[in-house]
């Protein structure tokens, strides 16, 4: 009777040991929870110990238990992980192989319970501190958590054995994933060069005489007084530099660089050259980013200096959802214009202006669709009465990244219309008359990008200015071809 017995169980006992290893080897086939451990002596002197409690476990219990697991098991390979962990656990507890451990601890992870996951890889690694599978899967729930510093460690510790290549290239990519995840320096530069045909350089009116009321009509215009066309080398240039002082959620430092000149072909007197130098702190949290630049710039036009430009114009974006955000904007800046001796003097037209904005955006597709709204408020206020103005600009965009024919193709395109009302009227006219403006403005630009670095792109630029002034009526259009590069 007792050898009935002994055989009973040890006839129960070999289906449960070959049970374990066949959903190994299943699960490993499909990559579904598989553990993936190559035994070493370590790990089967470990797993003799559940052979020994199994002997010393009732026919019942060993069939129950072998239920249990097959449950488990097939719950995992469903990834039905929260419904196998409490399985698994109460198995863990009765009878504990290395399989076991390695099942339980995926369960644990995936359902988000790092904390007994980690527990159970370190169990495992003290059996045998050479399963590398086992610290692969460290590595990655490190990762998933934020602690780069400890994956990178586990990584390390698994190259330093020599695994095969297969191994070695994920490691690469998970560590290359890590430095982009650690980064502190953040470097961009884009350079463009092309030409343009500009319809309206001087942004002067088409005829000779304008007429004044009350007055009759000043004229006739001089050849640069009136609406000019000519080509224009463009060149523009912009880089960047940003520092993160820490974790996602503290401050940066963003610096940026900007070069733009115009140059044309015929009437030098119009080339215009800015550069632009910002500099300030951001703050960057899981729903918001606040930007606090300051920022110089000095613009030349006809090679000579014109004026300075400082400002100060922090933003705070919020975003409601993934989709959906809105900017809030302020600017001041103060414009110092080019001191001189008789009547190029410009100092008059200093000023400072005041800049309010509110600016919602949709980001659709995964931010390849981008359509933003824009409102602000702007008052200039000069030395000179006659360059003091109120302004109310209201514009939308629309940005969109698609492929067609193979190519990586960008679209953007906007409309901007402004409202201008001085304080005072234009020179020469009559007291009574306040220069309003009222422009159309609207924008297109189609790029082509060619791998990472190149990108060449057209554009076309429409401005009509309406103006009860008639030396300011104006109407302008730009079109453009540009080449250029960026990292």
């Amino acid at each position: 009777m007792k050898s009935q017995k002994i055989m009973r169980i040890v006839g129960l006992v070999f289906p449960f040991i070959f049970l374990i290893f066949f959903a190994s080897v299943t699960f490993g086939q499909t990559g579904a929870g598989s553990s993936g451990v190559n035994k070493s002596p370590h790990s089967e002197e470990f797993d003799k110990t559940a052979t020994e409690k199994l002997k010393k476990m009732s026919s019942k219990q060993v069939e129950e238990l072998d239920r249990k697991l097959a449950e488990a098991l097939t719950l995992l390979y469903d990834r039905e992980y929260a419904r196998a962990l409490p399985i698994f656990k109460e198995i863990s507890g009765m009878v504990e192989t290395m399989d076991v451990m390695f099942w339980f601890a995926t369960c644990a992870a995936k359902t988000g319970d790092l904390e007994l996951a980690e527990k159970k890889y370190r169990q495992m690694l003290e059996v045998d501190p050479n399963l590398h599978r086992v610290r692969l899967e460290i590595a990655t729930m490190y990762f998933s958590v934020g602690r780069y510093k400890d994956a990178r460690q586990e990584l390390d510790a698994v190259l330093k054995a020599d695994p095969p290549e297969t191994v070695k290239n994920n490691i690469r990519r998970l560590l290359a994933s890590i430095e982009k995840k650690t980064r502190r320096f953040f470097p961009s530069f884009r350079f463009s060069q092309g030409f343009q045909r500009d319809g309206n350089i001087s942004s002067g009116p088409e005829q000779d005489f304008i007429p004044v009321a009350d007055i009759g009509s000043i004229g006739p215009l001089t050849e640069t007084q009136r609406s000019l066309r000519d080509w224009v080398a463009v060149t523009n240039m912009r880089g960047g530099a940003r520092y993160d002082m820490g974790e996602k959620g503290s401050w940066m430092w963003n610096s940026t660089g900007s070069f733009y000149q115009t140059h044309n072909s015929e009437y030098y007197q119009f080339d215009f050259t800015q550069w632009r130098l910002t500099t300030g702190l951001w703050l960057v949290g899981k729903r918001s980013i606040l930007k606090l630049p300051w920022g110089y710039a000095e613009n030349i036009y006809e090679h000579d200096h014109l004026y300075d430009t400082w400002d100060f114009s922090p933003s705070y974006e919020y975003f409601f959802t993934k989709k959906f955000s809105v900017k809030g904007l302020f600017s001041h800046s103060r414009d110092t214009y080019e001191h001189t001796a008789g009547a190029n003097d410009k100092s008059g037209e200093d000023n400072i202006k005041r800049t309010f904005g509110i600016n919602p955006n949709l980001y659709l597709n995964n931010r390849k669709d981008i359509v933003s709204f824009y409102f602000s408020d702007e008052n200039v206020d000069a030395k000179n009465r006659t360059f003091t103005y109120d302004t109310l600009n209201v514009a939308v965009s629309y940005f969109k990244r698609f492929n067609v024919f193979n190519w990586d193709m960008e679209l953007y395109t906007r409309y901007k219309w402004t409202k201008k009302e001085y304080a005072t009227p234009a020179l020469l006219w009559p007291p009574a008359y306040l220069r309003k403006d009222r422009k159309d403005n609207f924008y297109f630009v189609l790029s082509r990008n060619f791998g990472k670095r190149y990108f060449a792109s057209i554009l076309y630029n429409w401005i009509n200015n309406h103006s009860n002034t008639g030396l300011y009526r104006y109407n302008k259009y730009v079109y453009g071809f540009n080449m250029g590069f960026k990292f």
